[in-house]
């Protein structure tokens, strides 16, 4: 599987294209997943709940996401907290990885993973926190995912092994960003794409 780029909100291959359950109209030999952003989240989720349920044993949705806790929004954090652990426990059931969306929720991440301690991988996706959450972070095994806009010294912190890469909302070619990146952690562009191919491999596909 040639995936390099772990999100991507854009249509395209090469990539697992993020969608909501409402925008989930799968083309064929695409990858994709899907998830209840903490943006979307209401008092009113049942309906979009029940439709995720649904369309997430599809076998081209191969993660849940992009899930999580944004304290910069005004949706009440134990409403976000709810729907997250449901996604959470639907990543398990399915065995497939969880996608997360975080915004200064590095602390409640980490304690519900030790709470829910989780088979499947948690990928922080357009990681752009500092070193010291970087390291936290890993210390639990979370995977970081680096987009156009990351703190240098958090990117060369992360294992080659604990690492994606993603374009996200962003209109850059995946290629420049493989290019800028491996530059930054002064390596060979290819041996940095074989790297996050093993990787993708073996968080995805290898289940």
């Amino acid at each position: 599987m040639n995936i390099l780029d772990i999100h991507t909100h854009h249509n395209k291959a090469e990539a697992i294209i993020n969608c909501t359950p409402n925008t989930f109209h799968p083309t064929n030999g695409y990858f994709y997943s899907v998830g209840i952003h903490p943006w979307d989240v209401s008092k009113d989720y049942q309906k979009e709940w029940n439709l995720l349920q649904e369309i997430t044993v599809n076998p081209q949705v191969i993660a849940i996401g992009e899930a999580g806790l944004d304290k910069l929004i005004n949706t009440d954090i134990k409403l976000q907290q709810k729907l997250f652990e449901l996604q959470i426990n639907l990543s398990e059931q399915l065995n497939k990885p969880l996608i997360i969306h975080a915004v200064r929720t590095s602390n409640e991440l980490i304690l519900l993973k030790k709470r829910f301690k989780p088979a499947m991988p948690w990928i922080i996706h357009g990681f752009r926190g500092n070193k010291n959450i970087a390291t936290q972070l890993l210390e639990y095994d979370f995977y970081l995912s680096f987009g156009e806009k990351y703190q240098a010294e958090a990117l060369t912190e992360t294992p080659l092994n604990r690492m994606f890469i993603e374009t996200d909302e962003s209109g850059i070619d995946i290629h420049t960003l493989y290019n800028q990146v491996a530059y930054n952690l002064s390596l060979p562009e290819n041996q940095f794409m074989k790297q996050i191919q093993q990787n993708t491999k073996e968080v995805f596909f290898n289940r």
